[in-house]
């Protein structure tokens, strides 16, 4: 689980293909990420436990591109859109240009048959910037096309910070 980029998946048989895996895997390690965990808080899991429970990742692993994935117990429930919601405004503010660069806009990449997560990401604000024909090779399920959405950095009193 090191990739935030919103990919297509269902409970399939690992690829077969060693290296292929290897690489995708080593690849994952060789970026500098800034991800984050999104836990459900005890007073959400009822009674039976005092501790928050880890259900997904947010994050940027190639700014501007941010994405999440979520334990798929989880999806429906309006979690993805309260995490991404609170996560856009940290990301602009990170990525000003005062420690790291500066990102007019964030991106976040999907496969065209994740139609919730399209959803979410236009409650949030993002809007389509482009299809992108057989441009992702996921490991298990072959090339993929990918849909580019975009959400440009707000507007502010001070100048855009």
């Amino acid at each position: 689980m090191c990739t935030i980029t919103l990919i297509r998946s269902r409970p399939l048989l690992p690829s077969d293909d060693i290296e292929k895996s290897k690489a995708w895997i080593q690849g994952c390690f060789d970026r500098e990420t800034w991800n984050f965990v999104v836990e459900l808080l005890p007073h959400a899991l009822g009674a039976s436990t005092s501790s928050p429970r880890v259900i997904g990742l947010i994050g940027a692993v190639r700014p501007p591109e941010v994405g999440y994935m979520f334990n798929n117990n989880y999806w429906g429930k309006g979690y993805a859109t309260e995490a991404l919601r609170g996560f856009m405004p940290l990301f602009f503010k990170s990525f000003s240009g005062d420690k790291q660069e500066r990102f007019e806009y964030a991106e976040a990449h999907t496969d065209p048959e994740l139609v919730a997560s399209q959803h979410v990401l236009e409650k949030v604000g993002f809007q389509l910037h482009e299809l992108r024909e057989k441009d992702f090779e996921n490991p298990v399920l072959g090339l993929r096309d990918t849909l580019v959405y975009r959400m440009y950095r707000p507007a502010t009193h001070d100048g855009g910070a």
